[in-house]
């Protein structure tokens, strides 16, 4: 069997959209498929609409960052909307921070903890206002 256009031709493939046998001059690729001229001139071959990555909830990001962050692990909400790096730079910080803070509390006999557990959360509010403002910023991740 040839090319319905081409009979001298072999065949390179049939096309998708009308299952026709068509020669490498005849053939189009399209999304790794083959079709012919006739289907794709007709519209009867038309491109499969591309499957989006679906959208990410702003909600649990936040979740993500928030709860964490109350028990010294920041950066999960960051890293869960694809701002890995500054994801992981929070988690350091915070990590970084929970070790001088917990120098301070020790040598302050507990006393410290006045001062350390207000910036802890202060700490957790700033980096949940700048992940919302974020994903505000990216509706193509986090929808309008």
């Amino acid at each position: 069997m040839n090319c319905y256009i081409h009979p001298d031709r072999e065949p390179v493939g049939t096309c998708t959209s009308c299952g026709r046998p068509i020669c490498r001059e005849c053939a189009v690729e399209m999304q790794n498929k083959l079709v012919c001229h006739e289907c794709l001139s007709t519209g009867k071959a038309t491109p499969l609409p591309i499957s989006a990555r679906p959208l990410k909830d702003r909600s649990i990001a936040l979740i993500l960052e928030i709860l964490p962050g109350l028990f010294g692990f920041l950066g999960f909400g960051w890293i869960y909307s694809g701002n890995t790096n500054t994801g992981v730079m929070w988690l350091v910080g915070l990590l970084v921070w929970d070790v001088i803070a917990l120098i301070i509390v020790a040598a302050t006999a507990g006393f410290g903890l006045c001062l350390t557990i207000p910036a802890n959360i202060v700490l957790v509010a700033i980096s949940a206002s700048s992940l919302s403002t974020y994903t505000k910023q990216h509706p193509e991740l986090f929808g309008a």
